[in-house]
């Protein structure tokens, strides 16, 4: 592994998104989203995944040139449009409206549509903790995976994620797929011959496959049987509801020239409203921890560290693509 500085390795992130076409405020949205990632340890959605944001500029399914719109269609309800381009650009122009709709009315939502994947989606409610929220936030995907028995992928992995403030500390963030395991983590398993664990994913036959090449063929499965896939429908139903593509509908992220369309709901609500801080939930989550021993890493991790361990080969490859390979 190669230690890289966090600004390092923005810079390499920002440069090689404006090589391929993306304006420099969106590079620099983007490469921040993906140093976030890495630096919390959610790395399949990390460096790994820019290159999957990289190719889309280059060929067409990440507009260059997107108009970007974020309306307020009700007091505590916003609707952004990425039209193409990236949920994080949409998320950040909506910012400051979405924290004053949730400071006035205790709880407000956003909508994303029209967007590329949404890359680390605990992104978006982490940012809301960091002003004091709670925060939930889902997103649907092009279809990768199988529920109800389906033998083909009929929804994307449709993450959730919630995160909980806590003052002079990192937001506890709680980031699942509904997936028994993210569509970039088959990928690279088949990229380095590797096997799968039972339970993650199909064949293209249908059957049950532990060959990751197989599973990239095939559909990856819903965590927790039946459970998880119900909790998949529930953000689908939740991520498309301003009129972003169904998983079914939207075109691949790593392939050909059409954006995916899926969409992104973000809710924020204030503590305040109810009179109560922060502090109380903060309390119950370290009694938790500290009482029963129940293991949340989030809670663990309070602060980001100043450097990331990428390998060498990721390193190269970001490095190549900003154009600076020593």
């Amino acid at each position: 592994m190669t230690t890289v500085h966090r600004d390092e390795l923005s810079q390499l992130c920002r440069t090689a998104l404006v090589g391929v076409g993306a304006d420099a405020g969106t590079a620099q949205i983007l490469a921040d989203a993906t140093v976030e990632a890495e630096l919390v340890g959610n790395r399949a959605v990390g460096v790994a995944h820019l290159f999957d944001y990289l190719d889309g500029y280059r060929h067409g399914r990440i507009s260059t040139d997107p108009d970007l719109t974020v309306r307020r269609v009700a007091p505590a309800v916003l609707d952004g449009d990425a039209d193409g381009g990236l949920a994080q650009a949409v998320f950040a122009a909506a910012a400051d409206d979405l924290h004053e709709a949730v400071r006035a009315a205790g709880i407000a939502a956003l909508w994303i549509k029209n967007s590329f994947t949404c890359g680390e989606l605990g992104y978006y409610p982490r940012h809301l903790a960091e002003q004091g929220f709670l925060a939930v936030a889902v997103a649907n995907s092009p279809a990768l995976m199988s529920v109800g028995g389906a033998p083909h992928a009929v929804l994307g992995t449709n993450p959730l994620a919630y995160a909980v403030p806590r003052p002079g500390k990192l937001p506890v963030v709680i980031d699942q797929a509904s997936s028994s395991t993210a569509f970039v983590n088959i990928r690279r398993s088949a990229e380095t011959g590797e096997s799968i664990p039972a339970g993650w994913a199909l064949g293209p036959d249908g059957a049950p496959t532990d060959d990751a090449q197989a599973a990239v063929g095939g559909t990856l499965l819903p965590f927790g049987g039946h459970r998880g896939g119900n909790i998949a429908v529930l953000v689908e139903i939740l991520a498309t509801l301003s009129g972003a593509a169904f998983s079914l509908d939207a075109a691949p992220f790593d392939r050909g020239a059409d954006s995916p369309g899926i969409g992104v709901f973000v809710l924020g609500i204030d503590p305040a409203t109810f009179g109560l801080s922060i502090d109380r939930l903060i309390r119950q989550l370290d009694r938790l921890r500290t009482d029963h021993g129940v293991r949340l890493p989030a809670v663990e991790l309070t602060e980001l560290p100043d450097a990331i361990d990428l390998t060498p080969e990721d390193l190269h490859r970001l490095q190549q693509a900003a154009g600076t390979t020593p």
